[in-house]
């Protein structure tokens, strides 16, 4: 593929002990206006998103491509409540804004994007497969750049928050929203902090296949996914002979796309050249993977 640039990425991720905190005030501060009639899904999304453009502006004709494992569960769970527990029909808005692109809408309204847009949802690979579909559009030449976003939202009361992500009492649940805006590489490809590969595979074997074909440096980390288990880590690592793992989770509440912290965290932390290869799976054996490299020398806007 042609390696893509990321000329910044915006960064939001709180645990939630409790209730979750408001975010009207930190939304305002951000996208610099008071957002009337969204939910946190969507004030997640603004916030995300407004510190990946960091104050720049984003130039209009920039496609959006945002994801989610389980998309705006506040309002999906208030309509169903309405629908089957007090059997009334939701209010118009909230019925709306089921449709998770409603945050692609507002999102481009505020930073004055007018170019396509895109919601995916997937259970395992939310973020690998929104980062998939804007390469794939970029390459095309249907877009001249991407903001690519994950959204993960807590919505109250804990114990049954946990229930639905199928976690343990004792694990704190998270929110975050994970952005990257990205663009052609071109000349500054080699200053360029750039992922390198997007890939999917069907199966272990196809995935071994495609590492095999990769040239891993030494400064090359590796890093797995939530869904990938640690022995199975431990013997990807061993097989294609990378030293070095990158712990970007450890200290991190659970939201479904941890996924999409992992470029953040490694441009923030590694050194100059050096490479992430992040592998992902999910219960039925296939494998999601993507390379990123921080540019040697560059700048890098990390929110």
């Amino acid at each position: 593929m042609t390696p893509l640039r990321i000329i910044s990425s915006g960064n939001y991720c709180e645990p939630v002990t409790s209730d979750p905190p408001e975010l009207k005030a930190l939304v305002k501060d951000i996208v610099g206006t008071h957002v009337r009639r969204i939910g946190r899904f969507i004030q997640l999304a603004l916030i995300g998103a407004g510190r990946c453009a960091a104050g720049e502006r984003i130039p209009p004709d920039t496609a959006v491509y945002l994801a989610s494992a389980r998309g705006d569960l506040e309002v999906t769970l208030a309509v169903f409540d309405q629908l089957f527990r007090e059997s009334q029909a939701p209010k118009p808005l909230s019925f709306i804004n089921t449709v998770s692109n409603a945050a692609c809408f507002y999102t481009a309204q505020q930073l004055q994007l007018s170019s396509r847009s895109s919601f995916v949802c997937n259970r395992y690979f939310a973020f690998e497969s929104a980062l998939q579909l804007a390469q794939l559009d970029l390459e095309r030449g249907q877009v001249k750049a991407a903001l690519v976003g994950v959204v993960d939202v807590v919505v109250p009361p804990l114990d049954r928050h946990r229930a639905h992500l199928g976690i343990a009492a004792d694990v704190t649940p998270g929110e975050a929203s994970h952005w990257l805006w990205l663009g052609d590489a071109g000349a500054t490809f080699a200053a360029s902090d750039v992922i390198l590969a997007v890939e999917q595979h069907a199966d272990y074997g196809a995935l071994m296949k495609w590492l095999g074909t990769l040239t891993l440096t030494a400064d090359t980390l590796i890093s797995g996914g939530q869904f990938l288990n640690d022995p199975d880590l431990a013997s990807i690592q061993r097989e294609i002979g990378v030293r070095e793992c990158f712990d970007y989770r450890s200290a991190r509440a659970y939201y479904d796309s941890q996924s999409s912290a992992a470029v953040g965290d490694f441009l923030g932390r590694a050194a100059a050249g050096s490479q992430l290869l992040h592998i992902n799976a999910d219960p039925r054996g296939r494998y999601s993977a993507f390379m990123v490299r921080k540019g040697r020398g560059a700048e890098n806007e990390s929110g």
